[in-house]
């Protein structure tokens, strides 16, 4: 009998559950979460990795996963990039050839690129727009109506750069064109168009099921969870897609057409409710 220590196997879980936090995770007008807790424990007990996907820096996301005691994955700006450095768990699975580097990947592209080509092309065409880059912390603080504390997360960008428009619709989609011959894309927001690299929230739930598949291991299903047209490609990308009903706009469109979830209730208590009964039916 051979004495070597066989080290223990991967242990896979059924589930990756992927989440928007605004509107979805988080109530869109009180940001509470109250409703999720029970069933966030139930993750966490089960093993099911709770990557939250938002549009948020890290920065402004370190106090909520704390007080969500979340140690998993976490992906920021849009899909930028991708935090893998805190997480206990699913790191394994990741090959240093997949990573940017630090225990981050990063799908877009870094600020300081993002900067150059929207300074220069303001430069040539006179584009009129105000990006945070140009503003004070005071003047971020009266476009979002943040905190000076949140202000100064939201400002602490590294793939993404939010624009104030100051110019005609014409001129935007002129300058839309013109940042995509250097891989840059818009997105836009109630306030502000968000410049970023070519990523989006679903290439990073590819990633993650990437990762799987060369580790050999089983591929989990993945449950994606938002309520808005910013969460449509993370949706379709999805497994098992739940779009969490919104007071405040129409469910958006997707493709995908096979399992997918519409709920009830808004906000935690519509998130609640999806996921207690895709575990019921997944840990049973």
């Amino acid at each position: 009998m051979s004495t070597e220590t066989q080290q223990a196997p991967e242990r896979i879980p059924p589930l990756i559950v992927m989440s928007d936090l605004d509107g979805t995770l988080l109530d869109h007008d009180s940001y509470s979460y109250a409703p999720a807790v029970p069933v966030m424990t139930r993750l966490h007990t089960a093993g099911i990795p709770l990557i939250l996907n938002t549009s948020k820096t890290a920065a402004e996301l370190a106090s909520l996963r704390e007080a969500l005691n979340n140690t998993d994955p976490y992906v920021v700006e849009n899909g930028s990039a991708i935090y893998l450095r805190d997480s206990s768990s699913m790191t394994t699975m990741c090959s240093p050839a997949q990573l940017s580097g630090n225990d981050v990947h990063v799908l877009g592209a870094r600020r300081t690129e993002i900067l150059a080509i929207i300074q220069n092309q303001r430069r040539q065409e006179n584009f009129l727009f105000t990006g945070f880059s140009d503003m004070k912390v005071s003047e971020v603080i009266a476009y979002t109506g943040l905190s000076e504390s949140e202000a100064e997360q939201a400002m602490t960008r590294e793939f993404s750069e939010p624009l104030i428009w100051q110019d005609s619709a014409h001129q935007l989609r002129k300058f839309e064109a013109l940042i995509a011959n250097h891989g840059l894309r818009l997105l836009r927001g109630g306030r502000f168009v968000h410049v970023i690299g070519a990523c989006d929230k679903g290439k990073c739930l590819q990633w993650f099921r990437e990762c799987y598949r060369r580790s050999g291991n089983p591929i989990p299903r993945f449950v994606a969870l938002g309520d808005s047209q910013n969460d449509v490609a993370m949706l379709n990308a999805a497994d098992i897609a739940v779009i969490v009903r919104s007071s405040h706009h129409e469910p958006p469109d997707l493709e995908k057409q096979s399992s997918v979830i519409i709920t009830e209730e808004t906000g935690p208590q519509g998130w609640a409710d999806a996921l207690t009964q895709i575990l019921d039916e997944t840990l049973t």
